[in-house]
């Protein structure tokens, strides 16, 4: 779950409905991935990375799964 522009290409450019997908939820953003991004470029290199999974605390391993605070 991490809120872009994007959203707003999937949901035909209407804002209050890309902003009901995010309603309550925490989600990532752009510049969380980027930071990630970046930590990984940045380690020694003799580290390799084979794989990193990222999502928000709200968002469960179901996949569809999230906690919203009301």
């Amino acid at each position: 779950m991490v809120e872009t522009e994007f959203t707003l290409v999937r949901t035909g450019g209407d804002q209050a409905v890309s902003d009901a997908l995010y309603k309550g939820a925490t989600p990532m953003t752009g510049e969380d991935i980027a930071t990630a991004m970046l930590w990984v470029a940045e380690l020694p290199p003799h580290i390799n990375i084979n794989r990193l999974e990222l999502m928000p605390v709200s968002q469960s391993f179901g996949g569809f799964q999230v906690a919203r605070g009301e």
